[in-house]
């Protein structure tokens, strides 16, 4: 499975504490391998959520103020991570 990251989301790990790019980098890391290895988006366990509205069709994952939005193609084998922000930016 690949991880694809987008501008925007690189340009935040980049200006993100080296505390908070840590946290972010070991989600993605359980992220994948729940989609690997179990086939499965673990809601409970990472607390993610679906996305409605003009987010529908993306995932939302939560680090305390920080949000990951992203999608799971299984046909192409990718997680695309479109965003990563604080709660108040990140759906503007």
């Amino acid at each position: 499975m690949a991880i694809k990251f987008r501008k925007n989301a690189i340009k935040f790990l980049e200006k993100a504490n080296l505390e908070d790019a840590e946290k972010i980098q070991e989600k993605i890391s359980q992220l994948l391998y729940f989609v690997e290895e179990q086939a499965i988006i673990p809601f409970t366990e990472l607390d993610i959520k679906k996305m409605k509205g003009d987010w529908e069709g993306f995932y939302r994952l939560r680090i305390g103020k920080i949000r990951i939005v992203f999608t799971v193609n299984t046909q192409s084998g990718e997680v695309e991570i479109f965003t990563i922000s604080t709660r108040g930016d990140v759906y503007k």
